[in-house]
This record gives C-alpha cells, sequence and structure tokens, in this order.
C-alpha cells in the first residue's frame, strides 16, 4: 500500500500557512520530481503529503503505479 494523508494538515506545503517560504516550496517540489519521488508530510513518517499527492500523483513513478494497481491507502 501507498499511504496518503487523508487530508492537508494545517501548515501543509500547498497551503497558505505553510512554514517554508516560496523559494523553499519551489526547491522542495523541483527536488521531488527530479528524484521521481514524493514529499512526506512533515507531520508524519513516510505518508505521502495530501496536497502533494492530489497535484503531482501522475508526475512520479510510484504514484501512477499506485493508482493503476489501486494500492493508494488514505490514512
Amino acid at each position: 500500500m501507498f499511504r496518503v494523508q487523508g487530508s492537508k494538515c494545517d501548515q501543509c506545503l500547498f497551503s497558505d500557512n505553510k512554514i517554508v517560504n516560496d523559494d523553499r516550496k519551489e526547491e522542495v517540489l523541483r527536488t521531488t520530481l527530479k528524484k521521481d519521488t514524493f514529499f512526506v508530510c512533515h507531520k508524519t513518517d513516510d505518508v505521502c503529503c495530501k496536497g502533494y499527492w492530489d497535484k503531482y500523483k501522475d508526475k512520479f513513478t510510484v504514484g501512477q503505479i499506485a493508482q493503476r494497481l489501486n494500492l493508494m491507502k488514505e490514512v
């Protein structure tokens, strides 16, 4: 199973309350996409950020596979 947060946290990278500035956000996104990986919610251990999933699930290999095999689970 590929675990994804069930909802965005109150400090989600994709919210107005994010804890990083816009430059850092863009750096994080560039890095994760370049490495073909996902952004881990900072309030969890190894669970994909809901905002990242919603926007980029089709852009990284594990996201594509999880969708095709119906292996995504919201936690």
